[in-house]
């Protein structure tokens, strides 16, 4: 199956209703910027910089992917805390909200995903084995702990971690993009179903997330809050693949 059939059958029960124009503008204009930040961090990036040239090894990719592994298996945690936090599920903007995270959990279990991530893997070249025998690192450990941290539970900031979510999903957008141009076709590979439904599916997630916080906002305005939430969400997913970066380097000296 295509990744456009893909992405037209996965199965959100979302009612994504049309928005009012000034809303409408506002989300495309946050999108827009939104990519643009993502953009620009992956590629003030070194692990993404030696992506790009080609200097991403095999053996590199494997490491990465394989603790990525382990810290998408939680992903539904990170989602939790935000459905924990939220208020009310009658308040109209929480309970988009809570529509929202629900149906990407849904979404991601009832389609697959998780398959899809195993043969992802083996498409690295990773056997069943190699995936078993995988432990999570600190730098995951870190990473799984980060939203925790920062979103703890009975902080008052609902918007802000559901925005910082949002963020760190439309950076996997792009970063699956540039994954696929300068990884797998630049050596002829063929393009791992996961990658690329995760490099269209991600747009709608990122829209679905942030809308009730665009709506949430009193005035037309992007919240300084919600773009600084957004922005710290993307630079800590960025900051995940340094680490990893930095432990494989570590452990290939130690070796």
């Amino acid at each position: 199956m295509k990744t456009a059939d893909l992405t037209a059958s996965t199965s959100s029960r979302l009612h994504r209703a049309e928005l009012p124009t000034a809303a409408k503008v506002q989300e495309l204009a946050i999108t827009d910027r939104t990519i643009a930040y993502c953009n620009a961090a992956l590629d003030g990036s070194r692990f993404f910089s030696l992506l790009q040239a080609g200097q991403v090894s095999a053996p590199l990719m494997q490491y990465v992917f394989l603790q990525y592994h382990h810290w998408r298996d939680r992903l539904h945690q990170w989602f939790g805390l935000c459905i924990v936090k939220a208020g009310s599920c009658t308040d109209p903007d929480q309970k988009a909200a809570l529509l929202s995270l629900s149906d990407h959990i849904f979404t991601d279990l009832e389609d697959g995903h998780s398959e899809m991530y195993v043969e992802f893997l083996h498409d690295l070249g990773l056997s069943d084995d190699d995936i078993a025998a995988a432990q999570r690192s600190a730098a995951t450990t870190a990473y799984e702990r980060s939203f925790f941290d920062q979103f703890s539970y009975g902080t008052d900031n609902f918007y802000e971690a559901l925005a910082a979510l949002s963020g760190r999903e439309l950076c996997v957008s792009v970063r699956n993009g540039k994954i696929l141009r300068h990884y797998f076709d630049a050596r002829a590979m063929k393009q791992p179903t996961w990658l690329s439904l995760h490099a269209e599916l991600e747009v709608n997630h990122f829209q679905d997330s942030i809308r009730p916080v665009l709506i949430h906002a009193e005035d037309s305005a992007m919240p300084a809050r919600v773009v600084a939430a957004i922005d710290q969400g993307i630079d800590r997913h960025v900051q995940y693949f340094e680490d990893l970066l930095q432990e494989y380097e570590s452990t290939c000296k130690s070796t």
